[in-house]
């Protein structure tokens, strides 16, 4: 039986791995598991290990690496043999990047290659930094950037307020960065051992990207 790949995602805030992830299970079929995503879905079902980690990020506590390998696991269980998947957040941690090593193995599979998407600070300072959300009169809300003049006419145009989110202001979005540094620097350099890791220029359109990371997986994985 062919086993599917198993891909890592990773990227620093502002370098568009939800939009990638999307466009790749779209063109692929993929199977996707973005953590943080998941996370907030348990939360809001307010299953018990949802109710957990509400009380845990409440007192501005980490999920627990234990916990997070209960839920990849389950996750990953619940994607057929054959199909491939991609995993958006996770691994953190050199400990959670054994622990997936261990749960990939119970069920055939390996990590197959590591995807990184390249962004200057620069750059992300300006994705992030102009940043806005509409709040129309009937409580919805949309995403847009301050330089889409036309988006922010139409917004104000229709009785909208625009309102900047606390973790896209400036100094939040240098800490988040110096955290993801922290993070991600070992990670990779597990990896890397490997010979796993292939860097993507994320400056570009996502159409563009994701063709790079086809390419890729096509050169080396397919």
């Amino acid at each position: 039986m062919t086993v599917g790949k198993t891909i890592l995602l990773i990227g620093p805030p502002g370098a568009g791995k939800t939009t990638i992830a999307n466009l790749l299970t779209q063109e692929t079929g993929m199977a996707v598991i973005a953590t943080g995503q998941r996370l907030r879905t348990e939360i809001r079902a307010q299953s018990p290990i949802g109710r957990q980690i509400a009380a845990l990020l409440e007192q501005g506590q980490l999920v627990p690496d234990a916990v997070m390998a209960e839920l990849m696991r389950a996750w990953l269980q619940t994607i057929p043999p054959s199909q491939s998947c991609l995993l958006d957040g996770y691994p953190r941690s050199i400990a959670q990047a054994q622990m997936l090593d261990t749960m990939l193995a119970e069920l055939r599979r390996q990590v197959n290659v590591v995807i990184v998407l390249d962004l200057s600070e620069t750059a992300i300072m300006h994705r992030l930094g102009g940043r806005r959300v509409c709040r129309s009169p009937d409580g919805r809300d949309v995403t847009l950037h301050i330089d889409d003049t036309e988006q922010v006419a139409q917004c104000l145009a229709k009785g909208g307020v625009l309102s900047q989110r606390d973790d896209d202001r400036p100094e939040v979005i240098r800490a988040r960065l110096r955290l993801y540094e922290q993070e991600t620097t070992p990670v990779l350099d597990f990896y890397r051992h490997r010979g796993l890791v292939h860097h993507i220029n994320a400056d570009q359109s996502p159409e563009m990207v994701v063709a790079a990371i086809n390419r890729v997986l096509q050169d080396h994985y397919i």
